[in-house]
C-alpha cells in the first residue's frame, strides 16, 4: 500500500483507543459485569453450593459465551461502547490528511481489535476473579456441570444447568470451551464493528448502527427457534454448543465452517473498507457522521 507506515497506525490505534477507555460510557460495562453475576454466575454458584462441589474457575465464563440471552446482550453493549466509531470530527479530518488514508484506516481497525480483546477480557476477569476462592483449575469439568441434573431431577429444569448444556462437556474439554468461546465471540463483536466501519466510510453511519443492531436481533431470534437459518448469521456460527448435539460426535454444524464463515466475513468488509477509504469525502463531516 501506497505511503503506508504501521508506525502512524498504531500511533493513531493508540490514541483512539486511550480515548475509549476513558470515555464515561465505560460505565456501561460494570453495570453490564453487575448483570452478568447475577444472571450467570449466581446460579452456577447456587447449584455448587447445593451439591457441595466446586465449579472449574472457567466453567462461569464459558456459561455467558455460550449463553443465547447474554450473548444478545454482550454485542449489543459493545454496539453502544463503540457507537460513534470510527469518531470522526473536523480535527479528525485534519489528521487523516496529515497520516494519510490508509494509515488512518488501518489505525481504525488496530483500535477496534483492542476494543473488542480488552472487552472480552473484562468479561472474562468478571467471570473468573469471583471465583478464585471457590473453584479449581484443571482441564475437566466439575462434578456441578455434569451430575447435577442426574442428582438432582427435580432441579434439571434450572437456569444453572441450562447455561453448561451437555452439547458443551459432552463434547469438549474446559480448555477448548474456554479458547474457543473467547475467540468466536471476538470475531462476532469484530463484525459488528467493521459493519460501522464500513457504513460510515460510506457515510451511512446511522444505517450501519441500525444494520449492526439487526444483525444481533435477527440472530437471536433465529438461534431461539433453532432454524437453519441461523447459520448464516454471525451469532450462530460464535456460539459452540449449537455445532454438536447432546452425546454424539457427528456435528449439527462443522465448526470448521463456522471458523471459516467468520473469517471471510471479516475479510470481506476489511476488503471492502480499504477499497472505500480510497474514495472517501472527508470535506463534509456533519454528512459523514448522518
Amino acid at each position: 500500500m501506497k505511503n503506508f507506515s504501521l508506525k502512524k497506525s498504531l500511533a493513531c490505534a493508540k490514541t483512539e483507543y486511550i480515548k475509549w477507555i476513558c470515555d464515561s460510557r465505560m460505565i456501561i460495562l460494570l453495570v453490564l459485569l453487575v448483570f452478568i453475576y447475577s444472571f450467570a454466575i449466581t446460579p452456577l454458584l447456587e447449584n455448587a453450593e447445593y451439591m457441595g462441589e466446586p465449579l472449574n474457575i472457567l466453567e462461569p465464563f464459558i456459561a455467558i459465551a455460550n449463553s443465547g440471552a447474554i450473548l444478545m446482550i454482550i454485542p449489543l453493549v459493545f454496539l453502544t461502547l463503540i457507537a460513534d466509531f470510527p469518531r470522526i470530527d473536523t480535527n479528525t479530518v485534519f489528521y487523516i490528511a496529515r497520516v494519510g488514508r490508509t494509515n488512518w484506516l488501518t489505525g481504525q481497525i488496530i483500535k477496534l481489535i483492542l476494543m473488542a480483546v480488552s472487552f472480552l477480557a473484562v468479561i472474562f476477569l468478571g467471570a473468573v476473579i469471583p471465583m478464585l476462592g471457590q473453584g479449581f483449575w484443571y482441564n475437566g469439568w466439575s462434578n456441578v456441570a455434569t451430575k447435577f441434573s442426574a442428582l438432582y431431577p427435580e432441579k434439571s429444569g434450572n437456569f444453572g444447568v441450562q447455561l453448561l448444556p451437555e452439547n458443551l462437556y459432552n463434547q469438549l474439554s474446559v480448555f477448548q470451551a474456554a479458547i474457543q468461546s473467547y475467540l468466536l465471540v471476538f470475531a462476532y463483536l469484530m463484525i459488528i464493528g467493521l459493519i460501522l466501519l464500513a457504513f460510515s466510510l460510506i457515510k451511512k453511519k446511522t444505517a450501519g448502527f441500525v444494520i449492526s443492531a439487526a444483525v444481533i436481533s435477527l440472530g437471536t431470534a433465529l438461534c431461539s427457534i433453532k432454524t437453519s437459518l441461523m447459520w448464516a448469521l454471525p451469532m450462530a456460527n460464535s456460539i459452540i454448543w449449537l455445532h454438536y448435539t447432546k452425546y454424539f460426535r457427528q456435528p449439527v454444524m462443522s465448526l470448521r465452517f463456522s471458523i471459516c464463515y467468520l473469517i471471510i466475513f471479516i475479510a470481506v468488509l476489511i476488503v471492502f473498507c480499504y477499497i472505500a477509504i480510497r474514495k472517501f469525502n472527508y470535506d463534509n463531516v456533519s454528512e459523514i457522521n448522518n
